[in-house]
């Protein structure tokens, strides 16, 4: 009977859902009959719903949390560090404008001075020269025909500090030094400033490290990066200027070697003052010629020459060896000479092809084209 009274008194407290007694009624009962007691019974105690659950924040799977090793490679830092050393890369431009209160080397001697600037601690070595100033004496001055704009590649992978060293000399022949000064240019650099700041370069004596020995005013900006194909062939022109330096030095030791010996051989100079006008006639002779041998041979090596390129594997080896072994003596000495004379000609005329007045013509014109509209857009890589 307990049991019993305790089951009844679970039921009582449970409420019985609206949709549970309307599915029991009959369904000859009316809506508003059913609706009338439903409103007098008390409001259901619905049971409280349990809390849900606080969302806790999802924490990141062990992929996504951030660590030393996941955040960025020693690869990755290491490329992305050299993308921003590679855009700092570029072309600082120095031009030479003039020169003041330079000393005189040798008052007997006309001085044609010109400057020499390099960037320090660059690899391999930047360096360009202006031409000569003609008769500047102790005041040159520099134009555009002189060649007074350089150029000098800067790899900020190399170089924290952009210094760039002024050297001034007197003239090509003895490349005596006159005087030797600094230019600090990082702020340019770094503010890659592509208007041009004009400088004044202190020079000093190298050798003693002090004196007065003049100064060079110059104007320097900052512009992109010459192309890969145009530093080479700038580099291969620098070699020409050295190939220049060591003749100008042998023909300055050859020179001396002449004025050493020229003095035990007084006879002939004497004779030739003596008779000059027979001297003066002697030498025409002579020289027309030599100029007739040597157009002659011209005329008769280059042909052959040509020929002799395009056909060498062909006849000229097998005709060579038999003239060697089976021709008269003097058909393979006469070979021989004008194969030698054939090279001394190709050289004097690499050299005449290749010579400083015929290179300082063609960098007139290369830079005249270079600083075009359209040449800009071919030399250089990108505009800052």
């Amino acid at each position: 009977m307990a049991r019993k009274n305790k089951r009844q008194q679970q039921q009582e407290a449970t409420p019985t859902p609206p949709a549970a007694e309307s599915l029991s009624d009959s369904s000859s009962d009316s809506a508003p009959e059913v609706a009338a007691p439903v409103a007098d019974l008390p409001a259901p105690i619905a049971p409280k719903p349990a809390s849900p659950p606080k969302p806790t924040p999802k924490q990141p799977s062990p992929k996504q949390l951030p660590s030393p090793t996941n955040q960025s490679s020693p690869k990755a830092t290491s490329q992305s560090a050299t993308e921003i050393l590679e855009a700092m890369n570029g072309t600082i431009h120095v031009k030479v404008l003039s020169a003041r209160n330079l000393p005189t080397m040798d008052f007997g001697k006309r001085q044609d001075p010109f400057v020499l600037v390099q960037l320090d601690n660059s690899s391999p070595k930047s360096w360009a020269t202006t031409d000569p100033a003609f008769q500047g004496g102790t005041n040159p001055e520099w134009t555009e025909r002189s060649n007074n704009e350089l150029e000098l590649f800067y790899d900020a992978k190399l170089q924290d500090k952009a210094l760039l060293t002024f050297e001034v000399y007197s003239d090509e022949s003895g490349d005596e030094l006159i005087g030797s000064g600094e230019l600090d240019v990082t702020n340019i650099v770094q503010s890659q400033s592509n208007s041009p700041t004009q400088f004044t370069i202190r020079l000093k004596d190298v050798s003693r490290g002090s004196g007065n020995r003049g100064e060079v005013n110059a104007e320097v900006w900052f512009g992109p990066p010459v192309r890969k194909a145009f530093r080479a062939a700038g580099r291969a022109s620098k070699l020409l200027d050295a190939r220049d330096a060591f003749v100008g030095t042998l023909c300055s030791i050859v020179f001396t070697v002449y004025n050493s010996v020229s003095g035990y051989c007084q006879l002939p100079t004497d004779f030739a003052k003596r008779h000059r006008k027979l001297s003066v006639a002697v030498a025409a002779v002579l020289g027309i010629m030599a100029a007739g041998a040597l157009t002659v041979f011209l005329a008769v090596a280059v042909p052959t020459m040509l020929v002799a390129f395009f056909t060498f594997p062909f006849w000229i080896l097998p005709f060579l060896t038999t003239s060697f072994f089976t021709a008269p003596l003097w058909i393979p000495i006469l070979l021989l000479v004008g194969m030698f004379l054939l090279f001394i000609a190709t050289f004097v005329f690499g050299l005449g092809v290749t010579s400083r007045p015929v290179r300082r013509k063609g960098a007139f014109i290369s830079n005249k084209i270079k600083h075009s509209d359209v040449g800009k857009r071919v030399v250089y890589e990108k505009t800052l």
